[in-house]
């Protein structure tokens, strides 16, 4: 683990927000690239960027505090240390930044599909340099195991899944197959749909392995329990994109 990259006077430079920036830049080259291929104004593209970083870090941040509220309880101020690594959920982000690119493109009266699905592919090619970055943080760590892999983490002396790897990986492939599906996507929405289901479909599995906030309700992560909602939410969106694509002009 390496948390820390270096001191300037009174601010860290910690390895997880060095990683954080790679990917969301990364993410950011990759949605300008297509979005020049799609057609879309850079300029739209760059304003949608920005709302959507900051989206994205409340988001985060807040379904994380929500999460883990007895560690904030008595320090409400440190709801705000987002940045000393870690603290944050990818699906709150995921879920404030689809209700500000809602905003968003009726605003600009711009097709949520159609940018839905460019949105995405930089969000997948961005995310696991994040996981790198919690690697190096030492956060989002997994159960003990006894396996050959598994990792000592500072804050104990227990061999754990490395589930930053796992997720890296998980993430990777998941890039991969959003970027051919891209290519040759029969309507839009189609990449957006895939996204959301191949990420929750990941999340469930990786829950497994990994320590997090366990459900009052089943035996079942709060994550998994989440992804299970998505998929089925997903699933239905693509059906009805599906169908209201191959409807004929003129016909609901």
């Amino acid at each position: 683990m390496h948390p820390v990259i270096a001191y300037l006077g009174p601010f860290t430079i910690t390895s997880y927000g060095v990683m954080v920036a790679v990917g969301v830049l990364v993410g950011l080259f990759v949605v300008l690239r297509v979005g020049r291929r799609e057609g879309i104004d850079t300029d739209t593209l760059l304003d949608l960027a920005l709302y959507m970083i900051a989206a994205g870090v409340v988001g985060a941040r807040a379904a994380y505090v929500f999460l883990h509220w007895e560690n904030f309880r008595t320090a409400p101020l440190e709801m705000l240390r987002f940045w000393d690594g870690g603290g944050l959920s990818f699906f709150g982000s995921l879920g404030l930044c689809l209700l500000v690119a809602i905003w968003f493109t009726r605003r600009r009266r711009l097709r949520l599909a159609r940018v839905g699905d460019l949105l995405v592919l930089g969000v997948a090619a961005g995310y696991p340099f994040g996981r790198i970055g919690c690697f190096l943080n030492g956060c989002c760590y997994g159960l003990p195991t006894n396996h050959a892999f598994g990792i000592v983490f500072p804050f104990d002396e227990v061999a754990r899944h490395p589930t930053q790897l796992y997720s890296f990986g998980f993430g990777v492939v998941i890039f991969l197959v959003l970027w051919r599906l891209s290519l040759k996507k029969p309507f839009d929405g189609y990449v957006m749909g895939f996204f959301l289901i191949l990420y929750a479909a990941y999340r469930f599995v990786i829950d497994f392995w990994r320590v997090s906030p366990a459900s009052n309700i089943t035996e079942l992560t709060v994550g998994q329990l989440v992804s299970l909602a998505v998929i089925a939410a997903s699933g239905a969106f693509l059906y009805a994109a599906r169908r209201r694509a191959s409807s004929p002009p003129g016909r609901p």
